[in-house]
C-alpha cells in the first residue's frame, strides 16, 4: 500500500515538473510548434490613413455590447494601414515578424469612467498575425483581401471578401502637422468570445477584456476621404450608415500591444 502511495506521488510530481516545463517554454497551441510568444506584439513604422464618421445612434446601439455604452455624437473610427513587426525573441523560440494589411472599425466608448475604443470588427491580408490577436487578447479579426495603394498624395484602399465588395476609400493628403503632438494612451475594448464544443451549450469564454494601446506618432498629415462600405450577410459592413465624414488623417506610427485584463466576465454574472 505504502509503495504504491509512493509511485503515484512520484508520478504526480514527474507530470507536473513536465507540464510545467512544456507551459514554460510554450505560449501558444500547438504546444509542440507554437504559433507565437509572449506579449507585448510590437510594430514601427507602420503607415495608415484613419476615417473618423457618423453614424447613426440606432446602429451604435446593437453593435456596442454592454455595460459599454456608445459615445453620443455616434463616431465610428475606421484606420486602414500597413503594418510592420519585427522578429522577437520567447526564451529559445524565435518568432519571425511580417508585413500585413488591416482594416479595423473602432468605436468610441466609455466603461465606467474610463472611455476609449471597441473593436467593432477587423480585416487583415494575413492569417498568421490575426491568431495571437484572437486567442491572447479577443481581438475579433477575420481575413479578407486588402490592396492600399499610395500615388504621390492620394491614397486608394479596396477591401473584398468572398468575392464582394466591402470597403472602398480615398484619402488626399493635405498640410502635414509639424510639430507632431504625441497623443495620451487610451483604454482598448474586445469582445473575447470562444464557443464550447459541446452542442448547445453556452460559450465557453465570453468576457470583455482591456489594455491600454500606446502609440508614437512619427508624422502626421490632415486631408480628406471618401468610404463607402458594402456588405454580405457574414459581413454587414453597408449596416453602418456613413452619415458625415468627420475627420481624416495619415500617418505614421510606432506601438505595441501588451497584457491587459478581464474588466467584465459575462459567464460569472450569469451565475450570480
Amino acid at each position: 500500500m505504502l509503495r504504491r502511495l509512493l509511485a503515484n506521488l512520484v508520478g504526480f510530481f514527474l507530470f507536473s515538473a513536465a507540464t510545467q516545463a512544456c507551459c514554460a517554454a510554450d505560449f501558444s497551441m500547438p504546444l509542440f510548434a507554437p504559433e507565437y510568444g509572449t506579449p507585448p506584439r510590437t510594430y514601427h513604422d507602420s503607415k495608415l490613413v484613419s476615417i473618423t464618421f457618423k453614424t447613426t445612434a440606432e446602429a451604435l446601439q446593437k453593435l456596442v455590447p454592454k455595460p459599454l455604452t456608445p459615445n453620443k455624437d455616434n463616431l465610428v473610427s475606421l484606420y486602414i494601414g500597413r503594418f510592420n513587426t519585427p522578429d522577437y525573441q520567447n526564451g529559445e523560440l524565435l518568432f519571425k515578424g511580417e508585413s500585413y494589411l488591416e482594416a479595423g472599425f473602432v468605436v468610441p466608448v466609455n466603461f465606467e469612467k474610463r472611455s476609449g475604443g471597441y473593436s467593432l470588427v477587423l480585416y487583415l491580408n494575413k492569417t498568421a498575425p490575426a491568431i495571437s490577436g484572437r486567442e491572447i487578447w479577443g481581438f475579433p479579426k477575420k481575413e479578407a483581401d486588402i490592396a492600399m495603394v499610395e500615388d504621390q498624395s492620394k491614397i486608394t484602399v479596396t477591401m473584398e471578401r468572398l468575392g464582394v465588395m466591402l470597403l472602398q476609400a480615398t484619402f488626399q493628403k493635405g498640410e502635414k502637422v509639424e510639430p507632431v503632438v504625441q497623443r495620451p494612451p487610451r483604454a482598448r475594448y474586445n469582445l473575447k468570445y470562444i464557443p464550447s464544443v459541446r452542442k448547445n451549450d453556452p460559450p465557453d469564454v465570453m468576457q470583455l477584456t482591456s489594455f491600454m494601446q500606446k502609440t508614437t506618432l512619427k508624422e502626421l498629415y490632415k486631408g480628406k476621404a471618401t468610404l463607402q462600405l458594402g456588405g454580405s450577410s457574414v459581413d454587414p459592413l453597408s449596416s453602418i450608415p456613413v452619415v458625415e465624414i468627420m475627420k481624416a488623417e495619415y500617418m505614421v506610427i510606432d506601438g505595441a500591444v501588451d497584457y491587459g485584463e478581464v474588466i467584465y466576465d459575462y459567464l460569472k454574472q450569469g451565475k450570480k
